[in-house]
């Protein structure tokens, strides 16, 4: 293979990854325009590369094209969420029965730690440091359970409903988050090895009504 070819292929992972990071941290919002030129200048690369990457981006639903008017960050719709939840239930239920009732003391550790920062943050309010631990809370129960597959699965899901999230307004999110959160009382209960109560309350904590995740929508 030319090195030239090899050279371009890099630009375009890297603008692809680039681009995908944006995203998902939150800099590039759902609806968001994605404007070749002023990605090009951002990222240092040309207009080439840029365009390949929002094709691939596209083809993965990260982006979407409206004719005439150029590319966006897509919108990640209510049914798609409602759907996003109903799986992540399946899995980590799956993943928190192999677990229990003895989680490794890493895991465990993984999970006070994002349980702090889950705190913090809705203490402070900040949006993103909430997501990001909660996905930290959340991945190391799955994580615990050895599976490979599993964790892949789990990561592309959570990628999905991060974007949802971060489309959303602080003040609807507050809104939605305004009961008590589950977080602590479901690491207690996996530290204590207690299964049957694990399980129910991360049912009751992952059980996202449509009702709720269409009001959330309306409100932003």
């Amino acid at each position: 293979m030319p090195a030239e070819t090899i050279r371009r292929s890099n630009f375009v992972d890297e603008a692809y990854g680039a681009i995908r990071r944006l995203i998902l941290g939150g800099e590039l919002r759902p609806g968001t325009q994605l404007k070749i030129d002023a990605l090009s200048r951002q990222l240092g690369v040309s207009n080439s590369p840029i365009r390949e990457a929002l094709r691939r981006l596209e083809n993965e639903r990260w982006v979407e094209t409206i004719p005439y008017r150029g590319a966006f960050v897509r919108p990640v719709e209510a049914k798609e969420m409602i759907e996003v939840y109903e799986i992540r239930e399946m899995l980590e239920a799956a993943a928190l029965r192999k677990v229990m009732p003895n989680p490794t003391t890493e895991g465990l550790e993984v999970m006070e730690r994002a349980l702090h920062d889950i705190r913090k943050a809705l203490r402070s309010g900040k949006q993103l440091e909430y997501l990001e631990a909660d996905t930290r809370f959340h991945a190391a129960i799955v994580h615990m359970a050895g599976n490979a597959r599993l964790s892949a699965i789990f990561g592309a899901l959570v990628e999905q409903g991060t974007c949802f999230m971060l489309g959303r307004t602080p003040e609807a999110m507050g809104e939605y988050r305004s009961g008590e959160d589950d977080h602590g009382i479901l690491f207690e209960t996996i530290r204590a090895g207690e299964t049957r109560t694990a399980l129910r309350i991360l049912h009751r904590h992952l059980c996202v009504s449509p009702t709720a995740i269409r009001k959330l929508c309306q409100a932003s």
